[in-house]
Parts: C-alpha cells; sequence; structure tokens
C-alpha cells in the first residue's frame, strides 16, 4: 500500500482513539520520511 493509504488508516485508528496522539504522530513522521 502506499503511504498515504497508511498515514489514512493511522488517522482513523487515531480518531477511534486506538492511537494516542504522540503515537500519531511518530508514526507519521516515521512513514513521511520514507517518501
Amino acid at each position: 500500500t502506499d503511504i498515504f493509504t497508511k498515514i489514512d488508516r493511522l488517522a482513523e485508528l487515531f480518531n477511534k482513539g486506538v492511537l494516542s496522539a504522540e503515537e500519531f504522530s511518530a508514526k507519521k513522521s516515521e512513514l513521511l520520511q520514507r517518501l
């Protein structure tokens, strides 16, 4: 899957409260660094 799809999925988990804001940011920057 592409990186934006993964970020989208992370955002969903974040919105459901599965991920904390910190976890979400960390994962997002990790993914964006791969671009």
